[in-house]
C-alpha cells in the first residue's frame, strides 16, 4: 500500500509539473508573436557593426553600415581585407553594387546577382528580416527555436541562422551577434549599434 501511495504522489507531481510547463511555453510563444509583430512594423532603422565572411576560397571581414528605408536596403562595407568600399543597394527587385568606381545592376532574382562583385551569396532579400531577428516572409521556416520570446535559431532558404546574443536599443531588443551558414559559407554579423527607428 505504501508503494502505491508513493507512486501516486510521483504521478501527481509529474502531472502538476507538466501543467506548469504548458503555460510557460504558451507565454514564450505569445511573447515571441508580440515581439515579431512590433519588429515587422518597423520600416526605418540603421545598424552598424562588422561582417565577416568565410568560404572555402576566401576569408574576409569588413565594417558594416546598414540603412533600411521601407523596402530599400543600403549597405556599405569597408575594411582592410581587399573590399575597399563596397555599397550595395536593393529595393527587393533590383540589386545595385558599387565598387572601385564601377556600378553594376542586376535583377535580384537572377543567378548573376547571388555573388556579383562581392564574392558571397548571402540572400539579400532575406537579410533585412534576419538581421532584426525575424524569419523572412519569402520562405518556409524550419527548426525554429524560441527562448524567452527571442528567436535563437531557424533554417530558411537553405541557410541556418543562429542568434548568439541580443541587446536593448531604445524600446527594442535586437540581435547583436549572429551566424548565417550554408554548406561551406559562413557569415558572422556583429551589430554594435541600432538607431533611427520608425514605423
Amino acid at each position: 500500500m505504501r508503494f502505491i501511495y508513493r507512486a501516486g504522489l510521483v504521478c501527481i507531481g509529474l502531472f502538476l509539473a507538466s501543467c506548469a510547463e504548458m503555460p510557460k511555453q504558451a507565454a514564450t510563444e505569445l511573447d515571441w508573436q508580440h515581439r515579431a509583430a512590433r519588429l515587422s512594423s518597423l520600416s526605418h532603422w540603421n545598424a552598424s557593426g562588422k561582417l565577416a565572411i568565410r568560404t572555402t576560397e576566401q576569408s574576409e571581414s569588413a565594417n558594416l553600415e546598414w540603412v533600411q528605408a521601407d523596402k530599400v536596403t543600403r549597405i556599405v562595407l569597408s575594411g582592410p581585407m581587399g573590399l575597399g568600399a563596397t555599397s550595395i543597394e536593393s529595393d527587393q527587385l533590383q540589386l545595385q553594387i558599387s565598387h572601385d568606381g564601377k556600378t553594376q545592376q542586376y535583377d535580384i532574382s537572377s543567378a548573376a546577382a547571388s555573388n556579383a562583385n562581392i564574392g558571397w551569396d548571402l540572400p539579400i532579400q532575406a537579410l533585412p528580416s534576419w538581421i532584426l531577428g525575424l524569419p523572412s516572409p519569402q520562405g518556409k521556416v524550419q527548426g525554429k527555436v524560441i527562448e524567452n520570446g527571442l528567436l535563437r535559431q531557424m533554417e530558411q532558404l537553405g541557410w541556418t541562422v543562429t542568434y548568439e546574443s541580443y541587446g536593448q536599443f531604445e524600446q527594442y531588443i535586437l540581435p547583436t551577434r549572429m551566424k548565417i551558414e550554408r554548406e561551406s559559407t559562413r557569415a558572422r554579423l556583429i551589430i554594435r549599434n541600432w538607431t533611427g527607428f520608425s514605423s
